[in-house]
């Protein structure tokens, strides 16, 4: 009996701990964007919109916390789904800052303040 229980606790913690994993969605449409927004600003905690990273040759780059799971929405939208007012490149440094200014994906992604 002992030997069931001690092989069910191990089984728990190693499967607990070891997966099943979830893959996180990175590349995104406007309009999956759009959505989604709607729900994570319902989060009392939510940012008031969406960090922009900045662009490269093929993706728009935004970033937004996610508090509930203290985790990172990680957004790319491609190039060819939506214009960018105001487009910077991408910073792949480290020492480089989170973004450049905020977005609101539902009023078409306008800038609604800067990043300090």
């Amino acid at each position: 009996m002992i030997r069931i229980a001690t092989v069910l606790v191990v089984s728990l913690l190693v499967y607990g701990c070891a997966g099943p994993f979830e893959l996180r969605k990175t590349h995104w449409t406007v309009p999956e964007v759009k959505s989604w927004y709607v729900d994570y600003r319902e989060d009392p905690h939510a940012w008031d919109g969406i960090l922009y990273q900045g662009s490269d040759s093929m993706w728009h780059y935004y970033i937004a916390r996610v508090i509930a799971v203290d985790n990172w929405a990680i957004i790319q939208i491609r190039r060819e789904e939506l214009k960018v007012a105001d487009e910077r490149p991408r910073a792949i440094s480290s020492s480089a800052g989170l973004g450049y200014y905020f977005v609101d994906p539902t009023r078409d992604f306008v800038k609604v303040r800067d990043y300090p």
